[in-house]
C-alpha cells in the first residue's frame, strides 16, 4: 500500500509538469493535447486491466505458489505506476486544452463545467458502486463487482477522451527553432526555472492552492472512516455492540460512502449553480466579457428581484475565499461532533468549498496565462475552422493593442502581497500561451507537496492521540481498528481542526490577492 500511495505523489509532482512541458512544443498535426490525451486513455485503460486481471495474467506465466504471489503483487503495482501516470497526463492535457482553446473572458465558465463533469463522474461512480453489476449484466461482464466497475470505467474513459477529441479544433503549433525536442535534463531545468519565477499573480494563485490542499487533504483522505467512527463511537445501538455479531467494517464504509454520495450531490448541485452567481472575468480590452446564461425554463423563475443582484455578483476569487471561510469553519466543528447526522452534514456542507477548489484556480490561472500571452491576439483561423500558432515574428493587427499591452504590463508587474516579485529571466520574453502546460503542471504540483506535509501531521496527531496497542480490550475486538473510548478525543476530528486552520491561511491569502487587484484595477483607471 505505502507504494501505491507514493505513486500520486511522484506522478502528480514530477510527471505532470514534463508531460505539460512535452504537449507544449509538439507540434504533431494533431495537435499538441489531443495525441497525449488520446495515448494517456490507452495506456490507463491497459493498466487498470491489468491491475484488475494481475492474477489471472500471472498465472499463465507463473504456476508456483509462493513465486506467483510475488508476481502477481508486483504486477499489481506496476499497474497502478502505468494507470495513475497515464491518468495525470490526460488530466493535465485536457486542462491545459481549456486553456488553448477558450479566451480569457471564457476560462472560467470552461473551468466550471470541468468541475460539473467531475462532479458527474463522482456521482455515477458512487451510483453504480452501490448496485450488484454481476446480477444486472451477468457473470460474463467481468465476473465479479469490482472487475465489472473496472471495465466500466475503461469504456467511459476511452468514450470521453474520444467525444472530446473529436469535437474540438485546438491550435497547431507551427514548427519552430523552439519548438524543437530537448534533453531530458534541459526540460527539468526549464520546469525548475518556471516554478520559482513565477509572474507575481501566478505565484500567488499557486499559494493559495497550496494552503487550500493542506487544509482538505485530510478530510478528503479520513472523512468516510470518520463518518463510521463517529456512529459506532456515539450511536451504536445496544443491538449491535461490538461483539464481533455483525461487519462492522462493511457498516462503516456504507456509512462512508453514503456520506460521499450526499458531498457529490452537493458538489454538482454548486457546480451548475455557482457559475451563474459569480461575476465573469474580463476579456482583452475593446471585446465583450462573457456571460453564462440561464436556460430559458430556469430564467422565467429567476425574473424579477433575483435578476436585479446580479450586478452585485462577486468575482471568481472572492468567491473562493468565501468557500475557503465555509470549509474552515466545517472543519472547526469535527472536534465536537457527537452524532452520526452532524457528521454527515459537515461531509456534505464541504462539497461547497470542494466544489470551488476543483474550478477556481484552474480557472484564475487560465485567465492569466491567456492574458499575458494575448491569447486572443496571437492566433489566426485557417480555411479549415482550425487554429495555428502565429509566430512572434509574423505582424498581427488588432485593435486596442497599446491599451492591452498596458493593462497586460500592469498584471505582470504589479507588487505581489504574498511573495517578492522575481528577477526578469529569459523566458519572460516566450510566449506564455505556448506553455500552458508548464504552467498547469506547476499548479498541479502545488498539490501534491501538501500531501506530504498533510500525511507527517496527521501521523504525528494519530501517534499522541490513538491508543497503542497495549491499551486495547481483548475481549473488543472491534477496537482493534477503531477507537470508541468516548471521553478521548477523536484524532480525525483533531486533523480536521488541523485543516481549518490552513483554510483560514488560505483564505487571507485570497484576501490579500484580492487587495491587489482592486489596487491594479484602481491604477490602470487613473
Amino acid at each position: 500500500m505505502s507504494l501505491i500511495w507514493v505513486v500520486g505523489i511522484l506522478s502528480n509532482l514530477i510527471i505532470v509538469p514534463v508531460v505539460g512541458a512535452i504537449t507544449d512544443r509538439s507540434t504533431s498535426r494533431w495537435g499538441r493535447r489531443r495525441p497525449f490525451m488520446i495515448g494517456g486513455a490507452v495506456a490507463a485503460g491497459i493498466g487498470l486491466l491489468l491491475f484488475g486481471w494481475a492474477e489471472t495474467v500471472v498465472g499463465y506465466f507463473v504456476r508456483e505458489e509462493p513465486l506467483k504471489s510475488r508476481s502477481t503483487i508486483a504486477v499489481a503495482v506496476l499497474s497502478m505506476y502505468t494507470f495513475d501516470f497515464a491518468l495525470n497526463t490526460v488530466g493535465s492535457s485536457s486542462r491545459s486544452l481549456i486553456v488553448d482553446t477558450l479566451p480569457s473572458s471564457q476560462q472560467q465558465a470552461g473551468s466550471a463545467w470541468a468541475s460539473r463533469m467531475a462532479a458527474t463522474g463522482h456521482l455515477l461512480g458512487y451510483f453504480i458502486g452501490s448496485l450488484d453489476i454481476v446480477s444486472i449484466l451477468g457473470s460474463g461482464f467481468g465476473g465479479s463487482q469490482f472487475r465489472s466497475m473496472i471495465l466500466i470505467a475503461v469504456m467511459t474513459l476511452n468514450f470521453a477522451i474520444g467525444v472530446t477529441c473529436i469535437s474540438v479544433s485546438e491550435r497547431r503549433l507551427m514548427p519552430s527553432a523552439s519548438s524543437q525536442a530537448k534533453p531530458a535534463l534541459a526540460v527539468l531545468t526549464e520546469l525548475f526555472q518556471h516554478a520559482i519565477n513565477l509572474p507575481p499573480r501566478m505565484q500567488s494563485i499557486c499559494w493559495i492552492h497550496f494552503w487550500s490542499w493542506v487544509g482538505f487533504f485530510p478530510f478528503m483522505i479520513y472523512s468516510s472512516t470518520w463518518v463510521g467512527e463517529t456512529y459506532y463511537r456515539y450511536e451504536l445501538p445496544a443491538s449491535e455492540s461490538a461483539s464481533g455479531s455483525h461487519d462492522v467494517l462493511s457498516k462503516v464504509g456504507r456509512l462512508g460512502s453514503l456520506s460521499l454520495v450526499i458531498m457529490s450531490t452537493v458538489q454538482f448541485t454548486a457546480a451548475v449553480v455557482l457559475p451563474y452567481m459569480v461575476e465573469s472575468p474580463k476579456g482583452a480590452p475593446g471585446t465583450a466579457s462573457f456571460t453564462p446564461r440561464l436556460p430559458e425554463g430556469l430564467s422565467k423563475a429567476f425574473e424579477g428581484g433575483c435578476l436585479h443582484v446580479s450586478k452585485f455578483r462577486p468575482n471568481m476569487v472572492t468567491t473562493w475565499m468565501i468557500g475557503e471561510l465555509l470549509f474552515a469553519s466545517t472543519m472547526f466543528c469535527a472536534p465536537i461532533v457527537r452524532s452520526l447526522a452532524f457528521a454527515m452534514t459537515i461531509v456534505a456542507a464541504a462539497g461547497v468549498p470542494w466544489c470551488l477548489a476543483s474550478w477556481a484556480p484552474f480557472a484564475e490561472m487560465g485567465v492569466e496565462i491567456n492574458n499575458m500571452s494575448g491569447l486572443e491576439d496571437s492566433t489566426m483561423m485557417t480555411a479549415n475552422g482550425t487554429y495555428q500558432a502565429v509566430l512572434a515574428e509574423d505582424p498581427v493587427e488588432v485593435n486596442d493593442v497599446d491599451l492591452e499591452r498596458e493593462v497586460l504590463h500592469h498584471r505582470r508587474h504589479s507588487t505581489s502581497l504574498l511573495r517578492p516579485e522575481p528577477a526578469l529571466t529569459e523566458h519572460e520574453d516566450t510566449l506564455t500561451g505556448e506553455q500552458a502546460g508548464i504552467y498547469m503542471g506547476v499548479l498541479n504540483a502545488c498539490s501534491t507537496l501538501p500531501q506530504l506535509l498533510g500525511t507527517f501531521v496527521c501521523w504525528a496527531i494519530f501517534s499522541i492521540l490513538e491508543p497503542g496497542k497495549d491499551d486495547v480490550s481483548d475481549d473488543d475486538p472491534d477496537h482493534k481498528w477503531l477507537d470508541l473510548r468516548k471521553d478521548a478525543p477523536n484524532p480525525i476530528g483533531v486533523c480536521f481542526f488541523f485543516g481549518g486552520c490552513l483554510a483560514l491561511v488560505a483564505a487571507e491569502c485570497m484576501r490579500r490577492l484580492r487587495s491587489s487587484d482592486k489596487a491594479v484595477d484602481a491604477c490602470l483607471v487613473q
